[in-house]
C-alpha cells in the first residue's frame, strides 16, 4: 500500500501523478486533500456523482477551487448547466486561472422548478430537483348519451 508523505500532502500535483501511476483504473481511489482530509466524491478534481431516486434527482460535483460566487447554475427544464470560473489566481506554484461548464439532463419525471443548490465548505456543490407529484388514479364518471 502507498503511503502519503507530508510533502506529497503539500503537492497536490504529485499526489495526483503518484496516485495515477499506482491505479490507473481505479476511479474510486480516495484522494487526499492538502489538510489530510480524503476527497468527498471518488477523488479526483471535478468528479461528479448522480442519484436518482424515487422521490428526487441529485447531482453532487466536486468544485473544491471555487468560492460559491464563482459558480452559477441555470436549467432550461430539461436540463441543468453549471459554471464554474475564476480569475487569475496564485497558488503554491505561480498563477492559475480555472474555469468549467458540466451540463446534466433531468429525467423526464422531475419537477424543473423544484432545484435548489447548496455548496460545503470542502466545496462539493449539491443540486436536488424534486420528483414530480404521481396524482393518486380518481374515479371519473361518464355519462352515456343516448340516441335514438
Amino acid at each position: 500500500m502507498f503511503a502519503v508523505t507530508p510533502r506529497l500532502q503539500d503537492d497536490f500535483g504529485l499526489l495526483r501523478l503518484v496516485d495515477e501511476l499506482i491505479n490507473p483504473w481505479d476511479l474510486r481511489t480516495p484522494m487526499m486533500y492538502r489538510d489530510g482530509s480524503l476527497a468527498n466524491l471518488s477523488g479526483r478534481l471535478g468528479d461528479s456523482e448522480i442519484q436518482n431516486t424515487d422521490k428526487e434527482f441529485r447531482i453532487r460535483l466536486d468544485l473544491r477551487h471555487y468560492s460559491p460566487e464563482e459558480v452559477k447554475i441555470s436549467s432550461d427544464n430539461q436540463k441543468i448547466t453549471i459554471r464554474a470560473k475564476h480569475e487569475e489566481k496564485q497558488d503554491n506554484h505561480g498563477f492559475v486561472s480555472r474555469e468549467m461548464t458540466r451540463t446534466y439532463s433531468l429525467p423526464d419525471d422531475v419537477d424543473p422548478k423544484s432545484v435548489t443548490s447548496s455548496m460545503n465548505s470542502q466545496g462539493t456543490l449539491s443540486i436536488k430537483v424534486s420528483k414530480k407529484a404521481i396524482e393518486a388514479p380518481k374515479e371519473t364518471n361518464i355519462p352515456i348519451e343516448f340516441k335514438e
